[in-house]
């Protein structure tokens, strides 16, 4: 290994910019036209769409102007729409669009096949323990 990634920092960063790359590589080979932050939108929409930007936003943990970019990226994809809430003009819900949902699978199969790549030659309780330590990261911070 590495000298460099004696630090935990460097190889969780490193680790992050090759997941990043590859992820970026295999959307454009799935020819999805989408970005790795735009699939982690489309991800949580997946899971549940029709949704304030508030909530999609704690859901993705991005700010509101973040997510505000990465939606209307994906709106000119014509992936999602904004839609109107009655009788709160100021307010609108984050949906799917039929173009989206023609996706799904195909977006869905490409992220398991990012994570079949990420995990290989990983045992199962190796993978239930990176799960739970980047947790431990994640909630750290």
């Amino acid at each position: 290994m590495l000298e460099i990634f004696d630090s935990l920092c460097i190889l969780l960063a490193k680790a992050e910019q090759k997941h990043f790359l590859y992820t970026k590589k295999a959307l454009d080979e799935a020819k999805l036209e989408i970005s790795p932050g735009q699939l982690v939108v489309l991800y949580a929409l997946y899971k549940k769409d029709n949704i304030s930007i508030s909530e999609l936003s704690k859901k993705v943990f991005l700010d509101n102007s973040t997510l505000t970019g990465l939606i209307d990226r994906l709106e000119r994809l014509e992936l999602v729409k904004r839609v109107d809430v009655p009788h709160d003009r100021r307010s609108y819900q984050i949906c799917l669009t039929d173009k989206a949902r023609r996706i799904e699978q195909r977006t869905k199969q490409v992220m398991q096949q990012i994570e079949n790549k990420m995990l290989e030659n990983c045992s199962e309780s190796e993978i239930t323990a990176l799960r739970s330590i980047l947790g431990r990261i994640f909630t750290n911070f």
